[in-house]
């Protein structure tokens, strides 16, 4: 999960997703200027990591965050600074 973290332009596509809840890999993709491949490539690695999740509805391919995944994440983060 922190590689997964590691990369700006994944923490942004989080946060987006965290800010403005679930939305198609293409509108998710808009302010960063990204090919769909490459977009798509970033995507695979935040849903491996399991912050996000994506269905497909039709041919659209919707992206969700997993807020669980991220305060599960935190809570390990804290448990090792004691």
């Amino acid at each position: 999960m922190l590689d997964a973290l590691g990369l700006a332009a994944r923490r942004e596509l989080l946060r987006r997703l965290q800010r403005e809840g679930a939305m198609s890999l293409s509108k998710l993709g808009q302010p960063f200027h990204m090919k769909l491949p490459r977009l798509h490539k970033q995507i695979l690695i935040l849903e491996r990591s399991g912050l996000v999740t994506t269905h497909k509805r039709g041919r659209v391919r919707i992206c969700v965050y997993n807020r669980a995944a991220l305060e599960e994440l935190a809570a390990w983060l804290i448990s090792r600074r004691r």
